[in-house]
Formats: structure tokens, sequence, C-alpha cells
């Protein structure tokens, strides 16, 4: 069984007009109430911000998709040496800097490489 909307787009028309008057939120909603219909504070919130969408003052955008991004692949040398050509810039360390690789901890199987 599908719910029927207490309140359209006319009502929040309706409400969005009594704000720009200047009305307060209990005269409000006083007046919004009729015989089978009650508002609460929260459903007025709820109705403003609807309100205000519809009527073009807030702005919504849906995020935007992540999408899969190819993981990077970095180069071990024969000797057993990673070799991350970006890690500066992805880090922030230094030239010079060095770092400790860890061993995975609990059930974690990942390793971590940490500041010395």
């Amino acid at each position: 069984m599908s719910r029927v909307p207490k309140w359209n787009s006319l009502n929040r028309k309706m409400l969005l007009k009594m704000i720009k008057e200047g009305k307060t939120e209990r005269e409000i909603r006083k007046v919004m109430a009729g015989k089978d219909k009650r508002m609460t504070s929260i459903e007025f919130a709820h109705q403003l911000k609807m309100a205000l969408v519809e009527d073009g003052t807030i702005k919504t955008k849906t995020p935007k998709s992540q999408g899969e991004t190819a993981p990077e692949s970095y180069k071990i040398t024969p000797k057993g040496r990673l070799v991350i050509t970006d890690f500066s810039e992805k880090v922030g360390a230094e030239q010079g800097a060095s770092f400790i690789l860890e061993k995975p901890r609990g059930g974690s199987k990942a390793w971590r490489l940490v500041p010395a």
C-alpha cells in the first residue's frame, strides 16, 4: 500500500509565500494544518527545503560518479626495491626522507609505509 503525501507542490508554494511575507513558523504551521493534517516542526523544515528546491533557491546536484580508475602499477627492481615515481606528490615527502615498511597487523593484509 503506497503512502499519499500530505503536502503537495501547491502547499509548498503557499508555505514559501508566507515565509517571504515574514510570518513565523508557528503561524505557518497553524495555517497549513487542516482538520486531518498536522504539521510538525520536522515536517515544516522538510517541506521548506523542498519548497526552496522547487523554487530554485537551493540547487541540488547528484554526486558525480567516481568511476573505476585503473590501479597504479609500480615496479620492483631485481634487487627487491620498490620504485614509486610519484611518491613525493602523493605523500608530500621531501627528497631524502626515509620510511619504514611495517608488516600487516591483525587480520589486515595491508603493508604500511611509515616515516622513520
